[in-house]
């Protein structure tokens, strides 16, 4: 009898959200249109935001546009950080080489979701790493996501997992440095072996990347 009453409550839940989400002409996981009065910070003059040099360039379009349908990220990325960041930005040749099943998942509702962590996995904060900050050493070095990706100079390029290679490297915006690679970094082809050295960065807040903290 009280597995009966919980499966009720589960299933009653379960349409409320339901109904609720259609009350509201959203689709279950879809995201909230932003209020019209939520404060932007402005930006200071003569600065580039990373939003700014991805639409400057016609050949991250694609990356314009997963920006701007993930809740919030293109309002991040057009805010001038107080902190140093890296960020590797998928070519559009990046996002076509990613396949039939990327692309029908990528439109639905999760997929935004997954999008989201996606670029995020892109990005490094707190640390400006240029391609000299590597070396022909495989290593390893953690991003926004608190995984990791693999890096190894290769021939003079920089080559992230063993797949995606930096093709326009060290570019310079307001507080950032952008590298333009030729094939997307999956969260779920992380690097973490305990072996493998550590590229030098610095400390990503939340993350547990100095194991002597309590939290770890």
């Amino acid at each position: 009898m009280i597995f009966n009453i919980r499966a009720f409550a589960f299933a009653l839940i379960s349409f409320s959200y339901i109904v609720s989400a259609e009350d509201n002409g959203r689709l279950p996981l879809s995201y909230r249109p932003s209020p019209e009065s939520v404060y932007v910070p402005p930006k200071p003059e003569d600065s580039v935001s990373l939003l700014d040099y991805v639409n400057s360039r016609d050949d991250l379009t694609i990356l314009a546009q997963v920006v701007s349908e993930c809740a919030g990220f293109a309002q991040a990325f057009d805010t001038i950080p107080t902190w140093k960041f890296t960020f590797f930005a998928p070519s559009d040749t990046a996002f076509n080489q990613t396949g039939e099943y990327f692309n029908t998942f990528a439109e639905t509702p999760k997929g935004k979701w997954w999008l989201g962590n996606l670029i995020q996995h892109h990005y490094i904060p707190n640390s400006q790493l240029n391609v000299s900050s590597f070396s022909t050493n495989f290593t390893r070095v953690q991003t926004g996501t608190f995984l990791y990706i693999g890096a190894q100079v290769l021939d003079g390029n920089l080559v992230l997992n063993r797949a995606a290679t930096v093709v326009e490297a060290d570019i310079p915006i307001s507080n950032g440095l952008v590298h333009i690679i030729d094939r997307i970094i999956d969260p779920s082809t992380m690097i973490f072996e305990a072996d493998i050295e550590k590229t030098k960065q610095n400390f990503i807040a939340g993350s547990c990347s100095n194991p002597d903290l309590p939290y770890c």
